[in-house]
C-alpha cells in the first residue's frame, strides 16, 4: 500500500493548459494516485482526453472555483479516504511542499495550509494578498499569513461543514477561512515556496480582491 493512498488530491480547473497534464504526472510519479479533477465548465478542451485520473467531475457551465471545490468535496465525502488536499491546476505548488503537507497530515490528522512568503510574486498579487492577510488579522485576530493559498488539506470529517459555507467564486476560500477561525479550528500553517508562472490566471487582482475584501467584512 502506497503511503499516500488514504489521501485525495482535488484540483478545480477551468480551460486548463498542458500545465495540468504536467501537474498530474508529477503527482502520480510522487505517489499520489487518487486525483480528482473538477472541470468547471471549460470550453472544448482536449486536455481532458489526455489525462488519466481517479475521476473527472464536470460542470456544464462555469460556476466558479468555490462551487468546483464544493462539487469535489461532496463527491469525496462519500468515498473511503482520510483527507483531501486542494491544489491549483498550473504547477504553482512545488511537489515537495505538497508531500510535506501530506506527510504532516498522515503523521497527525488536522487542517494544514501552505503559506507563501511572496518573495517572487507579481507586485499586484503580492500587495493584494498582504493587504487581505493584514485586514483579516485585524478583524479576526488570527495571523494566517497567506489568506489566498490554494494548497490546503482537510480531514474528510470536515467536508460536510465546508459544503455549508457560502460562496461560489474565489471568495469561497476566504469564507472557509472565516468559518474555521470563528469555529476555533486549529489551522496548522506550513511554509511553502512562492511559485508564479506566465500562465494567464483566472484570478483578477482588482475584481476578485474586491470580492475577497467584501467577504472578510460580511
Amino acid at each position: 500500500m502506497n503511503m499516500y493512498d488514504r489521501l485525495i488530491i482535488l484540483i478545480p480547473t477551468f480551460n486548463p493548459t498542458d500545465k495540468l497534464i504536467k501537474t498530474i504526472n508529477i503527482l502520480k510519479e510522487s505517489g499520489f494516485k487518487h486525483i480528482i479533477i473538477v472541470n468547471d465548465g471549460s470550453l472544448e478542451n482536449e486536455i481532458f482526453s489526455k489525462i488519466d485520473v481517479y475521476r473527472v467531475l464536470k460542470h456544464d457551465v462555469n460556476m466558479g472555483k468555490g462551487q468546483a471545490l464544493k462539487t469535489g468535496f461532496k463527491y469525496i465525502s462519500k468515498l473511503d479516504f482520510d483527507g483531501v488536499i486542494t491544489l491549483d491546476d498550473d504547477l504553482q505548488q512545488d511537489i515537495l511542499d505538497i508531500k510535506k503537507i501530506a506527510d504532516y497530515f498522515l503523521k497527525k490528522e488536522g487542517i494544514y495550509f501552505g503559506v507563501r512568503t511572496f518573495e517572487n510574486a507579481p507586485f499586484i498579487r503580492k500587495m493584494a494578498n498582504k493587504m487581505t492577510s493584514k485586514i483579516f488579522k485585524m478583524k479576526y485576530h488570527e495571523d494566517i499569513g497567506d489568506t489566498q493559498t490554494g494548497l490546503r488539506c482537510f480531514p474528510k470529517s470536515l467536508l460536510s461543514s465546508l459544503l455549508e459555507v457560502d460562496g461560489s467564486g474565489f471568495e469561497y476560500e476566504m469564507n472557509v477561512l472565516k468559518f474555521l477561525v470563528k469555529e476555533k479550528y486549529n489551522i496548522n500553517k506550513v511554509h511553502i515556496k512562492t511559485i508564479y508562472n506566465d500562465n494567464k490566471s483566472h484570478y483578477h487582482a482588482i475584481k476578485d480582491s474586491y470580492k475577497i475584501f467584501k467577504a472578510i467584512f460580511k
